[in-house]
């Protein structure tokens, strides 16, 4: 079945609360405000003496970046002008309504939250958290291309996913992970050890199983919204804790 018969046959999202709607262009303008801060000044870099694309605080930044874009086309417009596409899709493939404060507790906790404040985390010394978010964007891009094969069609977020998801995590394994660097000014040093990639993978992995199992399983048994939001709330504490953890050890 081609994605714009999905969609046709979709519902078209005027439950969902006017917020709802306007949310991932938000986003798009917090991006924008970011880039500029990134790209146009140092407030946001960690180390000045290399340049900007070898700083762990630069890299996570683009991670958070990253995802605010990517929520930009599944929930704001896809690339065939398509609004909202993403939950009609959901609601397609699972065959039952999630509920608006589900997508919302997991995208915003997790997008607006969880990435900014793992990038002012590592700006203070937490280095190798720095890996966190795009490795996420991995597993998240992977899923979509997977899914794109599977339907045989394209789906929202796809775009974002290939230019962005994967090119940005590839960087940044390849800066933190591979990359042979002299020590930073700021006492820090290249490469980071290689089982962080195990590790942060594993999180990743683990956090999209309860993501989907929440949210399907919350659904499915008529939870209430606000009980689906908690789950998606502490799922995302759960993976920056972890992120933590691992993060602490560069400090």
């Amino acid at each position: 079945m081609m994605y714009h018969e999905l969609i046709a046959k979709g519902f078209t999202g005027e439950p969902y609360s006017m917020f709802f709607h306007v949310w991932p262009w938000i986003g798009l303008g917090a991006a924008i405000v970011l880039l500029i801060l990134i790209f146009c000044t140092d407030f946001l870099r960690s180390d000045k003496s290399r340049s900007r694309w070898f700083d762990p605080a630069i890299l996570a930044w683009l991670g958070a970046v990253a995802y605010m874009l990517h929520n930009v086309e599944e929930y704001g417009v896809d690339m065939y002008g398509n609004q909202q596409s993403f939950t009609i899709l959901m609601y397609q493939l699972m065959g039952v309504r999630i509920s608006e404060l589900a997508f919302l507790a997991c995208n915003l906790c997790f997008v607006w939250i969880v990435g900014p404040l793992t990038a002012v985390f590592v700006r203070k010394g937490y280095y190798r958290m720095a890996a966190g978010m795009t490795i996420i964007e991995l597993i998240n891009g992977l899923s979509h291309i997977g899914q794109a094969f599977n339907l045989g069609c394209y789906n929202p977020g796809l775009l974002s996913s290939c230019v962005v998801f994967v090119p940005l995590c590839c960087w940044t394994l390849y800066v933190l992970y591979f990359r042979k660097s002299e020590n930073s000014q700021a006492g820090w040093s290249l490469p980071f050890p290689k089982m962080d990639i195990l590790w942060l993978f594993l999180a990743g992995l683990f956090y999209h199983v309860v993501l989907m199992a929440g949210i399907l399983g919350a659904t499915r048994l008529g939870l209430a919204g606000w009980l689906q939001g908690v789950i998606m709330v502490l799922d995302a504490v759960c993976l920056f804790y972890f992120w933590w953890l691992v993060g602490r050890k560069s400090k």
